[in-house]
C-alpha cells in the first residue's frame, strides 16, 4: 500500500497554511516597503507550497488510489491471488523501492496497476509469479499487494 504521496501533500498543503497564518498576523502590523515585500514573498512561497500539495496528491489518487480506499481494502479486502502478466519498469521510485507498472491477472480479470515494490522483494516481481493481493470490498479498481505475505 503506498500512500507516501498523500503524506507528503499534507506538509505542504499545512505548509501554505502556515503561510497564509503568517500574512494574517504580520500585515497588519507592517507598513510601507516591509509589508509589501513580506506580502510577495510569503504569498509566493504559500502558493507554491499549495501548488506542490496539489501536484502530490494527484499523483496519489492516478496511480495508487484514494488513500482511505487502499486503507479500508487492505484492512477488509477480500484476499486473492495475482499472477504476474506483465512489468513494465518506470523510473519512479520512493526511495530505494521501484513504481514498476505491472499488469496482474486476477480471478481471470487483467488489470494494470502502478505498485510500490519494496526493495527486499524486487526479484519476486517477475512475470509469472504469484502474488497474495486484496481486492476492495466494495468493488474500486484497487488492488494492494501484501508483500508481507509474500514467500
Amino acid at each position: 500500500m503506498t500512500v507516501a504521496f498523500a503524506r507528503l501533500a499534507r506538509w505542504f498543503f499545512a505548509g501554505a497554511a502556515v503561510c497564509a497564518v503568517v500574512l494574517v498576523v504580520l500585515l497588519p502590523v507592517l507598513e510601507g516597503t516591509a509589508r509589501t515585500a513580506t506580502a510577495i514573498a510569503v504569498g509566493v512561497l504559500g502558493a507554491n507550497l499549495l501548488i506542490q500539495g496539489v501536484v502530490w496528491t494527484t499523483l496519489q489518487r492516478r496511480w495508487f488510489g484514494r488513500p482511505a480506499v487502499l486503507r479500508r481494502t487492505a484492512r477488509r479486502g477480500t484476499p486473492a491471488l495475482a499472477r504476474i502478466a506483465g512489468v513494465t519498469s518506470t523510473t519512479s521510485s520512493i526511495g530505494n523501492e521501484a513504481i514498476p507498472v505491472l499488469d496482474l491477472d486476477v480471478n481471470g480479470r487483467l488489470v494494470r496497476r502502478r505498485v510500490r515494490v519494496p526493495f527486499h522483494h524486487a526479484a519476486d516481481v517477475r512475470i509469472g509469479r504469484m502474488l497474495p493481493v486484496r481486492l476492495d470490498p466494495e468493488g474500486s479498481p484497487v488492488i494492494v499487494v501484501e508483500w508481507d505475505a509474500v514467500r
